[in-house]
């Protein structure tokens, strides 16, 4: 896991780096309830054939897809998670790692975040005979936030302070008013109503005065969709029951504990974070430990970055442990009308010789 770590500690410092660019840290925003749902999906496959050779030269390519639910309010949450990566040889699965959940949470009070879960456990990989599933409950503590508006409202700031349409950085305070107002956006009959109220409150504090551009750059960036930021964190533990051993084990009752992590250094960039460990009371003896970080960020209006890593360790009663890792990279920039792709992939499990690496270049451009 130690590649792992190296590329999580880059995640750290990146994010950390964007953070000290802004007076406000995203993370104080606080909203009563947060509704958020991502969805990402890829694919990549390559194939050759030299006439020269008698077999297909290459014949492999990955899919990784990932999804996430997540509804937290003041008296209960909901949170559903999936994470898989498939490798493919010969147009077939010939590695996989992945994990799943979904559970429902009841906050026990409004003041403390503390609260009661039950949910579904799913985890497969290859070497498994079998999808491993469980059932658990237990208690928590931890809540996630909807920062959303406050890093709209730090990027229409950022935006008037690079096209000089308002001359000094605008106060905390203001920040926070203009959040407030694109929290209750759908109060407001229309968007120009909402526009309205920011340009009120941006004019009062700068003195300036907005002109039409910088009033459809507000309306485009309050549509702006895709763009979701969310803080926090939860740790659970609790019981459960394991309804299909992933190696064709016993059914029995295990410990669980798990812990989630969200982190928006500024507008652009996300971090999201998961660990999860189980196994009966000889934890010892049998266990299965899974985690999952990525990092996605907006380096320019021209250019994305997003980092991954998911591991997973699985130890039978009696057996070797089994440990997975799978690591990307992906960079999308524009150069000049073309729109540039650059993909890495490196990935290992017990028993590999070593690192299996894939990169891959693709570009597109308009012609006419």
């Amino acid at each position: 896991m130690r590649i792992c770590r190296m590329w999580l500690g880059l995640m750290w410092v990146l994010a950390l780096a964007s953070e000290m660019a802004f007076g406000i840290s995203l993370c104080s925003y606080r909203t009563p309830a947060i509704s958020l749902v991502d969805a990402d999906l890829s694919f990549a496959y390559q194939f050759f054939d030299d006439a020269n050779t008698a077999a297909i030269d290459v014949s492999t390519g990955r899919i990784d897809a990932s999804f996430t639910r997540l509804r937290d309010t003041e008296s209960f949450g909901f949170v559903a998670r999936l994470n898989a990566q498939v490798g493919l040889t010969n147009f077939r699965a010939s590695s996989w790692l992945g994990e799943g959940e979904t559970s429902f949470r009841y906050y026990v009070s409004t003041e403390l975040p503390l609260f009661g879960f039950g949910g579904v456990y799913g985890i497969a990989a290859t070497g498994q005979t079998q999808l491993g599933l469980e059932i658990r409950s237990g208690f928590g503590f931890g809540r996630f936030y909807d920062v959303t508006p406050l890093a709209k409202a730090m990027t229409i700031h950022r935006n008037l302070r690079l096209s000089k349409a308002v001359k000094a950085p605008l106060p905390d305070t203001v920040l926070q008013e203009i959040a407030r107002t694109i929290g209750r956006l759908a109060e407001f009959d229309a968007v120009t109503d909402a526009v309205a109220a920011i340009e009120t409150s941006i004019e009062t504090a700068s003195g300036a005065q907005l002109d039409a551009r910088s009033l459809l750059m507000i309306e485009d960036v309050l549509a702006e969709a895709g763009s979701e930021r969310y803080c926090g964190w939860s740790a659970q533990a609790g019981v459960g029951y394991e309804l299909l051993d992933p190696y064709g084990g016993a059914q029995g009752f295990l410990v669980a504990m798990s812990s989630d992590l969200a982190f928006a250094p500024d507008p652009s960039g996300q971090i999201e974070g998961h660990v999860s460990f189980s196994g009966p009371f000889d934890l010892m003896n049998e266990n299965t430990l899974t985690g999952s970080f990525s990092y996605e960020i907006q380096l320019t209006n021209t250019s994305d970055l997003e980092v991954a890593c998911s591991f997973q360790r699985v130890k039978p009663a009696g057996l070797t442990a089994v440990t997975s890792h799978m690591l990307s990279g992906k960079l999308l920039f524009e150069v000049g009308t073309a729109d540039v792709l650059l993909n890495l992939n490196v990935s290992r499990r017990t028993g590999d010789a070593g690192w299996s690496v894939g990169f891959s270049i693709s570009t597109a451009m308009d012609l006419l």
